[in-house]
């Protein structure tokens, strides 16, 4: 009896053994550092990872400099643990969740694409620690809340867009911010057109849009990554084309309003000219004055109408916006219509690539060239433009 009792007693011993040589490492809770019941973090913030049985994992015998963060099964690269500690079996290691070069295409991955609704702000993602160029070891933590954006900090940027786009719009409708200058007929001693009421500049117009796609990208950015390192070169030439765009279109509208009050003063002094010879020859006699003082008279009826024709294509106002960037004097063109179109398919490309990838793209010099190409096309036909 003896014998058997001991015999079971030895095959318990065993089997607690076994068991316990095949008990593995295993992640069992997660939460930001200094608050044990708050198992959600985001960026700039320190999680704490346990480890259940983490002294019969063989990287316990490695070194721990080389342990990674995991998130999705995703290694976050960057350096290790910034502390950790192992109490008996188990051990914790605390993590400072930041955006390096080594871990921004990572958390690209993880964080973008961002849905509206319940995943929006905060992001159920799995956690886990492994050794760097491995893989993850197994977790219990599965729906980790990632705070991706933080609620107070999303909503004080959409007042803040709503308040710039509000003021926009206001003074795009209702000032000449967006509009073509009114050409300056003070030399010709008549109104010009109010500045209100001139078209709309599609170079204007252009360099607009490319200004309010980069801030709010950069803003939407900001808010996910905490990275305001955000310009890329490709950007800073889309804004510039769009600004060189916008400057050469004023420069050649000034350029061609000079000239042409220029030339309504030009035909005036024909005018004056031709009243002067009326005059002298209303004091002679012949029977070829009556013809001539005819004849003076067409002419100035000519140059009166082309003069008013003048006038009123500096004159002319506005349409609706769309026929005002699209159009001119010869109706829809089509160097307009290639502008409009490539404009708005780079910026489409521009916010999905925002909105996926977390980044703003820096576009390929073929592409720039092609945007530049459509710019500089623009203000080529705009030259010969006629004014009236």
């Amino acid at each position: 009896m003896k014998k058997i009792a001991l015999i079971a007693i030895l095959a318990l011993c065993s089997l607690n053994l076994l068991a316990q040589s095949t008990q593995t490492a295993i992640i069992t809770k997660a939460y930001i550092d200094g608050s044990p019941g708050d198992s959600s973090a985001g960026i700039g913030d320190i999680i704490v990872i346990h480890v259940k049985n983490w002294k019969s994992e063989p990287a316990a015998q490695q070194n721990v400099k080389q342990l990674r963060l995991y998130v999705n099964c995703m290694e976050i690269g960057g350096p290790g643990p910034m502390a950790w500690c192992q109490m008996g079996d188990d051990a914790e290691f605390k993590f400072l969740l930041e955006r390096t070069a080594a871990n921004d295409s990572a958390w690209n991955a993880i964080l973008g694409y961002p849905l509206f609704g319940g995943q929006f702000f905060d992001l159920p993602v799995a956690v886990s620690v492994g050794q760097h160029g491995q893989s993850g070891l197994p977790t219990k933590v599965n729906a980790f809340e990632f705070k991706r954006i933080y609620r107070s900090w999303f909503w004080f940027c959409l007042v803040i867009l709503a308040i710039y786009f509000g003021v926009f719009f206001y003074y795009a409708i209702t000032t000449p911010m967006l509009r073509d200058a009114p050409a300056d007929l003070t030399p010709l001693n008549i109104p010009g057109l109010d500045a209100g009421n001139a078209p709309y500049s599609l170079g204007k117009v252009q360099m607009a849009f490319w200004f309010s796609v980069v801030l709010s990208s950069f803003l939407f950015i900001w808010l996910i990554t905490d990275n305001y390192e955000l310009i890329t070169s490709g950007t800073l030439v889309l804004i510039g084309i769009g600004a060189g765009t916008a400057l050469g279109a004023v420069s050649i509208n000034n350029s061609k309003s000079t000239g042409t009050v220029k030339q309504i003063q030009d035909l005036q002094a024909q005018q004056s000219e031709l009243n002067t010879a009326n005059a002298l020859l209303a004091a002679t006699a012949g029977p070829e004055v009556p013809g001539k003082i005819a004849y003076n008279k067409f002419l100035y009826e000519q140059l009166t109408g082309k003069i008013a024709k003048l006038i009123d294509g500096l004159r002319l106002g506005k349409d609706s916006f769309i026929n005002d960037i699209l159009t001119d004097e010869n109706g829809v063109s089509f160097h307009r219509l290639q502008m409009v179109a490539f404009t708005l398919v780079l910026g489409l490309v521009f916010i999905y690539s925002v909105w996926a990838n977390l980044t703003m793209p820096d576009f390929s010099p073929t592409l720039l060239t092609m945007q530049g190409i459509t710019a500089g096309t623009y203000l080529g036909f705009k030259i010969p433009e006629k004014q009236s």
